[in-house]
């Protein structure tokens, strides 16, 4: 080793052997994928789930930003703008979804059973924080120097990445924990007037967003059963929007099976 290089050796710490830390055997470890599954099997068949589908539209929001601002290409500055509006419209999104939930299902839960909310709108408030923060950081991405870029897209995709996770989470004890009390204390028929009810808050432009993540992302026969309740009740002219609206992002398979669904 040169003395150069001896001296710069001495600038960095001495990092110890690297050893895995042991558990204690005692605490449990949350078993999520059982804890559904006991869920699923206990719940009432054919009941309406009324967080299922629009979460099935967030988590594809959700995934799709964060793998979009993964692997931006920061030298382009058209596209660091494109992914940075798709985190933006990602976090408006989660605001209006925290706001339906806050005033609707939290307000039928508590009605039920008060309390009841409490774990959720704490979540919520948290949710709101980081919102707010992913928002603060989205404006210095799109501020920052092109040297300085990469260092705050970086930050940004790892702030994305836990809110992710943490909504994730989240969403399945809104799934598992309140269905089972809005379904014991409300029937399918005051379900589905609360639905209608977030229905009416949303502006049509709004409405529009919202099913183009959700239309896409359910199933086959999701599809059809939302697509062919809008065709029965939406003037043909609306409908026809939103039909090309969300062509683009089904594949040609499933293109052809709408089509089916809907003849």
């Amino acid at each position: 080793m040169s003395t150069r290089n001896a001296a710069q050796a001495k600038d960095f710490p001495h990092v110890p052997s690297y050893a895995a830390c042991d558990t204690p055997k005692a605490i449990a470890r949350p078993d999520f994928i059982q804890e559904m599954a006991a869920n699923d099997a206990s719940a009432v068949p054919q009941r309406h789930e009324i967080y299922h589908l629009v979460h099935k539209g967030l988590r594809a929001a959700m995934s799709d930003a964060l793998v979009r601002l993964g692997r931006v290409d920061n030298a382009n500055s058209e596209n660091v703008a494109l992914v940075c509006s798709a985190v933006e419209d990602l976090l408006g999104l989660c605001r209006e979804h925290l706001e339906h939930e806050n005033a609707f299902l939290h307000t039928a839960m508590e009605k039920a059973v008060p309390g009841s909310s409490r774990c959720c709108a704490d979540d919520h408030a948290h949710h709101v924080k980081s919102i707010a923060d992913l928002g603060e950081r989205l404006r210095e991405a799109r501020a920052a120097t092109p040297l300085a870029r990469e260092r705050a897209l970086k930050v940004l995709y790892r702030l994305l990445a836990t809110f992710v996770a943490e909504n994730f989470a989240h969403m399945e004890i809104e799934e598992s924990s309140n269905t089972a009390l809005l379904q014991k204390h409300y029937g399918d028929a005051e379900l589905l007037a609360i639905e209608h009810q977030i229905h009416a808050h949303i502006k049509p432009e709004r409405m529009m967003i919202w099913l183009r993540w959700i239309l896409p992302h359910v199933s086959r026969q999701q599809r059809a059963v939302m697509m062919r309740g809008m065709q029965a009740g939406m003037p043909a002219e609306l409908f026809g929007g939103v039909l090309e609206m969300v062509k683009p992002y089904l594949t040609d398979a499933e293109r052809v099976a709408l089509a089916v669904d809907l003849a």
